[in-house]
């Protein structure tokens, strides 16, 4: 496991891990720990970047497309592929 030192910790956070390390009576270390994960845990439920969905997980980098535009864009790839052989004699 890895070690991290952390410097400038604000005041009201420092509290806010004291807090918790009391009321759960656990070491300062565990507590940063828990209120870390709870916070990231949080973040990324709540982050639109994660989406399980495998259809929707580029979707924000290439946009939705309708039916018709993925026909269209499958017809014109198709003709892109055809192999011209008097071109390549």
């Amino acid at each position: 496991m890895r070690q991290m030192t952390l410097r400038d910790i604000p005041d009201e956070i420092e509290m806010v891990a004291r807090n918790e390390a009391s009321k759960q009576g656990v070491s300062l270390n565990k507590a940063f720990l828990t209120l870390l994960r709870k916070g990231t845990l949080q973040t990324i439920a709540q982050s639109p970047a994660v989406d399980n969905n495998r259809e929707s997980r580029f979707s924000r980098f290439c946009g939705v497309w309708t039916n018709e535009e993925a026909v269209e864009f499958d017809t014109n790839l198709s003709e892109q592929r055809k192999i011209d052989n008097e071109a390549w004699q």
